[in-house]
């Protein structure tokens, strides 16, 4: 397993983090550890009900999903539907929803890096990748380097 695999694998420090390089390679490696991968162009979100059906929509949660932070954090912490060693979730083109929509963004990446911690606790990473261009800042921490 090369060395992001690695990364990847490891739960104690899998959380939410900015990432401005190719999601790509970091997704290959992801499959490599076993990870589920979710990539989520959040580009147009406009407000918390596009932010929500777009990962709600590409993550698959059940059509009970309720379209509200509660619902999008127990949802987080129930990925029963999928059998995987860890989860990794990509929100692309996160510029946008941050710089316009900074409330809502700042309650996205509290709640994922709530669910990162449960998952923690069960043994399993949960990953949140904040990315956006070079040189942009989420005021999320880097992604450790493998």
């Amino acid at each position: 397993m090369d060395a992001v695999a690695t990364l990847l694998s490891r739960q104690d420090l899998s959380g939410v983090y900015q990432f401005n390089d190719d999601a790509r390679q970091l997704a290959e490696a992801a499959t490599q550890a076993g990870l589920c991968i979710w990539r989520v162009d959040i580009g147009h979100a406009h407000d918390k009900k596009d932010f929500l059906r777009l990962v709600s929509t590409a993550m698959n949660f059940p059509k009970t999903f309720g379209g509200n932070w509660d619902a999008f954090a127990d949802c987080l912490r129930d990925l029963s539907w999928i059998e995987a060693r860890g989860y990794l979730l990509i929100l692309e083109k996160s510029k946008h929803f941050c710089g316009a929509h900074r409330q809502e963004f700042d309650e996205a990446v509290e709640i994922l890096g709530e669910a990162a911690e449960f998952w923690k606790g069960q043994g399993t990473p949960f990953w949140a990748l904040i990315c956006g261009p070079q040189g942009w800042d989420s005021g999320c921490p880097a992604l450790p380097s493998a």
